[in-house]
């Protein structure tokens, strides 16, 4: 697959994951948007900072790719490495909460939709991207 794809994946993934982590960081410290709410964005500082690193990871990837640099793509892996991983965390997150709120009887106040974050939705996205490069990035290791 040529890398003319992975800089575009890697730009609209990185750029993707900077917005979403802004918007983190803004509704932290101005408080809940109504027009918003429909991106399942929860204003938490941490999760925007994780947001910022994948994206900024990613959007380096693209750029150093960009330009010809080899040294590019190891940035774009990461970064998709980096996000099905936060995005398995807040998949297992995610269990956690609805298992605690079955155990602890809550299970009728409990919804999916109030514990989904964008760590979570934007990794279906790199885990598009690893199944398209996870073979070669695999190979990259074993040979290194």
């Amino acid at each position: 697959m040529s890398d003319g794809i992975k800089v575009l994946f890697g730009a609209v993934l990185g750029v993707l994951y900077v917005a979403f982590g802004l918007l983190q960081f803004i509704l932290a410290a101005f408080g809940p948007v109504e027009s918003l709410e429909a991106l399942l964005i929860s204003g938490d500082i941490f999760s925007g900072f994780v947001l910022l690193v994948i994206g900024t990871v990613l959007l380096t990837g693209a750029r150093k790719l960009s330009s010809g640099a080899a040294d590019g793509m190891p940035f774009i892996y990461v970064g998709i490495l980096l996000s099905v991983g936060f995005g398995f965390v807040e998949l297992l997150a995610l269990c956690a909460l609805g298992a605690d709120a079955y155990l602890v009887g809550e299970w009728a106040d409990w919804s999916v939709m109030d514990t989904i974050t964008p760590l979570l939705y934007l990794a279906v996205l790199g885990v598009f991207g690893f199944l398209a490069w996870g073979r070669e990035f695999l190979r990259g290791i074993r040979a290194a």
